[in-house]
């Protein structure tokens, strides 16, 4: 767990509805996920974790175009087998995150971290923490880099990495 101020602290009269009930999940499970959907026909949904940092000392993490239950359950064993012990490889494929599928887990920019994750920005005060964007590949194993990964999916994941998306 580490020591960085978050919201928890504050008093509760400083918090709206939302922000109330976000802190009461992280108090209770540790972590909560914050799903956004899509207002167009060109962003992909996208849902995040808050808590992993405060809780674990682990990244939070995003993951793209997944339907809310679904990313829910994605990030909720993320966090209990991290619980576990568990560590993630980053910059390389991974398994254990997605059923028998491999997936890269990459840090996030940023730029990118003020624009997406919100949610975990307010409750850590703005402090700096990890994050990392869950990219998941086609049917066929391909990632959306590669030239045949299946063009029906592009647009779907949303490059926020800090390194760029491999070439």
């Amino acid at each position: 767990m580490t020591s960085i101020a978050t919201t928890l602290d504050d008093p509760p009269e400083n918090h709206t509805d939302y922000e109330a009930q976000m802190l009461s999940q992280i108090r209770e499970f540790g972590w909560r996920a914050t799903h956004v959907a899509s207002d167009t026909s060109t962003e992909p949904c996208f849902t995040y974790s808050t808590g992993f940092w405060k809780t674990l000392g682990q990244p939070e993490v995003i993951v793209f175009d997944f339907p809310a239950a679904l990313a829910h359950d994605v990030i909720g064993q993320m966090f209990n087998k991290q619980t576990q012990g568990e560590k993630f490889s980053q910059n390389e494929p991974t398994s254990g995150i997605l059923g028998g599928e491999n997936v890269y887990l990459l840090e996030v920019a940023d730029d990118a971290v003020a624009e997406y994750l919100r949610s975990s920005v307010w409750f850590y005060k703005g402090h700096a923490f990890a994050s990392l964007q869950i990219i998941w590949p086609d049917r066929s194993g391909i990632f959306p880099w590669h030239p045949d990964f299946d063009p029906t999916l592009k647009g779907l994941q949303t490059d926020i990495s800090k390194i760029s998306w491999p070439q």
